[in-house]
Formats: C-alpha cells, structure tokens, sequence
C-alpha cells in the first residue's frame, strides 16, 4: 500500500517534469538560430492601430462565440453578456491553472449557483456547444488539406483533428441515444434534466443551425484577427490559411501535455505551420507571440475580475465582499 500511495505521489511530479521537458525541447527548436535584436525590433515596431484592430475582431469573435452558446438556452433564459463572462472566466482561469480542465467545470458551475440554471440543462448546452465546435473544427481543418497542398506536412495534426470530431460525434448520439435505456435514469433529476434538454434542442434544429453559423463566424474573425496581425508583420498570408492555422495550433496545445496557457507550445505550433508557407524565424515568432497575447490576454483579464466576485479565488485574491455577502443568507 506504502508503494503504491508513493506512486500516486510521484505521478503528479513525473507529469509535471514531463511537461517542462517538452516545453524546453519545443521552445529549443523554435528559438535555435534567432536573430534576438531583430525579434525584438518587430515587436516594438508593430503598429499600435493593428493591434488594437487585430484586438477588436478577436473581442467581436469570442463575442460570436458566446452567442452560439446563448442561442442553445430554449426554455431556461440567461443573458449573452453573462454567459460572455462565465464563458471566459472559465477559459481565463484555464489559461493560468496548471491543471487545464478546469474551463467547463467553473462554467458549470457559475451558471447553477448564481443565475438558476439546472445543472442538467447546463451541461446539455456546453456539451452541444463544444460537439458543434468540434464538428467545425474538424470539417473546415479536413477542407483547408485538401484545398491547401502547403498543409500536406501538418497532415498528421489535422487527420488527427477530423478523427476526434467523428469520435466526439459518435460517443455524443450514444449517450444521447443510450441515456434513457439505462435503468434508473429518469429518477435522476441531473439526468432527467440532461435528457430534456437534449430533447429539447433536438425538436429546434434551427437553433442547431445558427449556432453552427456563430462557430463558423467566431472562427472566421480569428482569422481576420491573425491576417491584420500578419499584414503587420509583411507576411503574405490569407485569411483562410490563418483560420486553419490557428485551429490546428489549438488543436495542437490542447493535444499535447503543455505549460499553463499553452506557452511555447503554441508559439511552436504557429512557427512551424508558417514554415509551411515560407514564413521562419523572427517573423513566424513575432507572429506567434502577438496572436498568444491577444488570444491569451482577454479571458485572463476577464477571469481576474469575474471569479472573485464569484467568491473564487484567482492567484491568490480574495473574493469580493459582495460575493461573500451574497453567499452569508445561504449558509444560516
């Protein structure tokens, strides 16, 4: 029993130091060889006007994002903006948490104690929104091999990418399918809920269909979002290109075991797909910096101020007083 509590000890270390280890070798390739001045020099030298235009339609994307998440609630309402902000706190605390699957669990878990929503139907609607962003992602990153021949050598990744959608698919209409033939289900008001609103999406396929129509829009502004970026830096890619490399560059980060918000790993992944198209060194790294900051900062910064209102902790701040407040009448 002693060597075996040892283990379960050391697991978490080992992976920890394996993680490191990738990292390191990662970060090794990327920067072997840079020119660190002219690095630098891009990066000071990036127009402000971009930045903040290049801000402005990821903030609009992540936006869409949140939307297609709201257009799922049918019979229990909550507002875009809420759902913004529990939507990207939960993304934000994943991006400085050490353990990344966190994002869904605190999305849940705002939802059904602060606005009244049943945890049923919560979980109903995250998981159609994360099975239709992987359908996207997985269909527009099949689309750019066959149209991109330059993606041939990220084959792998994106094959990868089409396969998880297919299983994810799959294992969705089992359970939705499989759910009510498991005895005792119905007693489960969790699952009971669950069902409902499963059902209930599946008699509002329009609803279905718009919130496909907002993944694909939250995508495409990614895309825009990178090519400002790129035009800033002279590289001569279009927006369709980017939309592809930044889903297998996510796929990517959350694939492989990586430092918290993706660090070197992302930036490894962006710098060797636009090596693809001709595009290395400082400027494939001036790139992959800028997009990770805009990618990274916005849900952080969201995060921060949200989740101690919420009464959570984040990197060691206290909750608001309000929230605690809030929390006081429930505990008597």
């Amino acid at each position: 029993m002693n060597l075996i509590a040892k283990r379960r000890r050391l697991m978490p270390t080992l992976q920890l130091l394996s993680v490191v280890a990738l990292a390191v070798l990662l970060g090794w390739l990327v920067v072997r060889g840079l020119d660190w001045g002219e690095l630098g020099k891009q990066l000071y030298r990036f127009p402000l006007g971009l930045s903040a235009l290049a801000l402005g339609f990821f903030l609009a994307g992540i936006m869409l994002r949140a939307w297609r998440w709201h257009i799922l609630f049918v019979n229990e309402q909550v507002s875009l903006l809420r759902l913004f902000l529990v939507q990207n706190a939960g993304i934000g605390l994943n991006n400085v948490s050490p353990i990344r699957v966190v994002s869904e669990p605190v999305q849940l878990m705002l939802l059904t104690r602060r606005d009244g929503i049943t945890a049923g139907t919560a979980l109903a609607t995250l998981a159609t929104e994360h099975l239709i962003d992987v359908l996207v992602v997985g269909s527009l990153l099949g689309l750019g091999v066959l149209l991109m021949p330059e993606l041939q050598g990220f084959s792998i990744q994106l094959a990868g990418a089409v396969i998880l959608a297919a299983i994810s698919l799959l294992v969705f209409l089992i359970i939705v399918r499989g759910m009510e033939a498991i005895p005792g289900t119905g007693r489960v008001p969790f699952l009971r809920n669950a069902i409902t609103s499963i059902k209930t999406l599946q008699s509002a396929p329009h609803r279905l269909f718009l919130s496909i129509l907002g993944t694909i829009g939250h995508w495409v502004l990614l895309g825009l979002s990178g090519w400002v970026i790129a035009q800033g830096l002279d590289i001569d890619v279009g927006v369709a290109v980017v939309v592809v490399l930044f889903m297998g560059s996510i796929f990517m980060v959350s694939a492989v075991p990586s430092l918290p918000g993706g660090a070197i790993t992302f930036e490894a992944a962006v710098v060797y797909t636009l090596s693809l198209f001709g595009v290395e060194g400082e400027t494939a790294l001036a790139f992959a910096i800028l997009m990770h900051i805009i990618m990274f900062a916005p849900s952080t910064i969201i995060a921060l101020f949200v989740l101690p209102r919420e009464g959570i902790k984040v990197l060691g701040r206290r909750p608001h007083p309000a929230a605690t407040n809030n929390e006081e009448p429930q505990n008597q």
